[in-house]
């Protein structure tokens, strides 16, 4: 606690000192920027303009998050996304537990069995269909754009191979190796636990 408080009062200080050469707008500019960004101000490496632009777009996106709708926890370093996807279809979609934030859109790949499975081409996005995971599972998950099992919560394989992935998923959706089609093309939104069925394509 004594050290982070040294750190703000030297922060304080240097925001102090380029508050007096106009370098800061106003108290608390400072704290927009990073370390790295705050050492390049300092050894004259970040131009003025360049420092007030920084500032200007994270106020901004500050301003943005304000009317974010935050839930109560958070994996990662990622915020939920904001939601402008459209809502859901009741007679056609599926909702489970969100295990890994952000949205993707691909081809469903149903995968009952790591024996069953067999590779997609490449430039195919696949949204991986499966019963459960384990960690046998893992080279499988790196190749999808997202995860859907029918067994899980947040703290299961699945969840936490997906968020060091960064790919979304969504768990504990019921029945879901039946309810959804091989070759369907969905949107899985793994901040809201939502798997949204678009069509064929």
């Amino acid at each position: 606690a004594r050290l982070l408080a040294h750190l703000r009062w030297t922060f304080v200080e240097l925001e102090r000192r380029g508050l007096e050469m106009g370098a800061f707008a106003t108290e608390g500019d400072i704290f927009f920027l990073t370390h790295a960004e705050v050492r390049q101000w300092v050894g004259n490496d970040l131009a003025p303009d360049g420092l007030a632009s920084l500032i200007a777009e994270r106020r901004s996106q500050l301003e943005t998050d304000r009317d974010r709708s935050v839930p109560p926890v958070i994996y990662g370093d990622r915020l939920p996304l904001p939601r402008t996807v459209e809502e859901p279809n009741a007679a056609t979609d599926l909702t489970g537990i969100p295990a890994s934030a952000g949205l993707a859109e691909g081809k469903v790949k149903i995968c009952r069995s790591l024996a069953s499975y067999t590779p997609e081409s490449s430039d195919i996005p696949v949204i991986l269909v499966v019963p459960y995971t384990d960690a046998g599972w893992a080279p499988l998950l790196a190749s999808a754009k997202a995860i859907v099992a029918e067994v899980g919560g947040q703290l299961s394989h699945g969840a936490i191979v997906a968020r060091e992935y960064g790919i979304p998923a969504v768990m504990n959706v019921t029945n879901a190796t039946q309810k959804l089609t091989e070759g369907q093309w969905v949107r899985v939104d793994g901040g809201r636990g939502r798997v949204e069925v678009i069509g064929d394509r």
